[in-house]
């Protein structure tokens, strides 16, 4: 615009404006139609810097609404697993996007997710977890590979996941030392039970290490039922215990 307002302030004054030079003289003679529309251009450029178009608006927000479809489409940030895709919740920040070069956050999961879960174990100088082919090489575990089935024990939790059947086998086998394990991790915590329905145990846990732990137990025979301030009551494989309770070690840095 400004340049355009330049050639017509060059064009007037050459064929009009030195017309109107007897009665408006020049306080310095300019005797350049070119230089005086130079000067001319960088007037306007201050007077028109403010002005934006409004269709310039609406074409801006309809780019942001495109950004935000496009994200929520995008294949690469999509979880198969929860069958969860991204989400624009806003399209004032969708340009911005791609000066982000860095990320920093702290451990409290503002951005990340922390899941502790019971992956493996050693108990009496064996080791748990890991799974093997028929040539006794370890196999890496994926989302494909098998879990071990808990369907003998009717109040195990549906979401757990244990790939090493050897374990399942001592339990069932009664391994003294297998048992005294989860019997411990089923004992020793601070969770508090809650049973919603008939079979449907909750676990309210200060700490997730304690729920992992303690669902872990669950899930292979040693079910943590009830607490009282004296005592604590497991279903070990179908029997009902009650142990007395001493004293509690809060769950702290020093205990772990």
């Amino acid at each position: 615009m400004g340049a355009v307002l330049a050639i017509g302030n060059t064009i007037w004054e050459t064929w009009i404006g030195r017309k109107f030079e007897v009665f408006l003289p020049w306080e310095q003679f300019k005797n350049s139609a070119v230089f005086s529309g130079f000067l001319t251009f960088w007037s306007y450029i201050i007077i028109l810097n403010t002005v934006v178009p409004i269709s310039l608006y609406v074409s801006v927000e309809v780019l942001r609404l495109g950004h935000s479809f496009f994200i929520n489409w995008d294949q690469k940030i999509y979880h198969d697993q929860t069958d969860t895709s991204a989400e624009a919740r806003t399209t004032t920040l969708t340009e911005e996007l791609g000066q982000v070069e860095f990320i920093f956050s702290d451990k409290t999961g503002t951005l990340t997710q922390n899941i502790m879960v019971f992956s493996k174990c050693s108990i009496n100088g064996q080791t748990y977890g890991d799974t093997y082919d028929e040539f006794n090489h370890r196999v890496e575990i994926t989302e494909k590979t098998a879990c071990v089935d808990f369907s003998f024990n009717p109040l195990c939790d549906k979401g757990f996941r244990f790939y090493d059947s050897s374990l399942v086998e001592a339990v069932k086998q009664e391994d003294p030392a297998v048992q005294e394990f989860f019997r411990l991790l089923a004992l020793c915590h601070t969770v508090m039970p809650e049973e919603k329905s008939e079979g449907n145990l909750v676990y309210q846990a200060q700490s997730p290490d304690e729920g992992a732990l303690v669902t872990a137990a669950r899930n292979f025979g040693f079910i943590f039922r009830a607490r009282t301030p004296e005592t604590i009551t497991l279903c070990e494989m179908g029997r009902s215990t009650t142990y007395r309770l001493l004293a509690i070690l809060d769950f702290n840095n020093v205990r772990k």
